[in-house]
């Protein structure tokens, strides 16, 4: 099983895809004192605006984390 390093392009985007869940995650957990700075969104009608944005953080980390596997297991991405 070689490792290959993943190339700056994918480095990258996973820092930025990661550093969006965290901005979700910290303006969420901020909102419970202040007001938020994203939009009120309902994924489902039975979760509400937080449940549904820590979704969408948890659905981004993981596609940060697969997208950074890829780019170590596979040559030239």
């Amino acid at each position: 099983m070689a490792w290959t390093p993943p190339t700056k392009f994918i480095v990258f985007i996973t820092f930025l895809l990661m550093g969006f869940a965290v901005f979700i995650v910290l303006d969420q957990s901020v909102a419970l004192w202040t007001g938020t700075l994203l939009p009120s969104i309902h994924l489902t009608p039975t979760l509400s605006s937080f449940q549904s944005w820590l979704l969408v953080a948890a659905i981004v980390t993981f596609l940060s984390w697969f997208l950074f596997f890829l780019g170590v297991r596979l040559k030239g991405l």
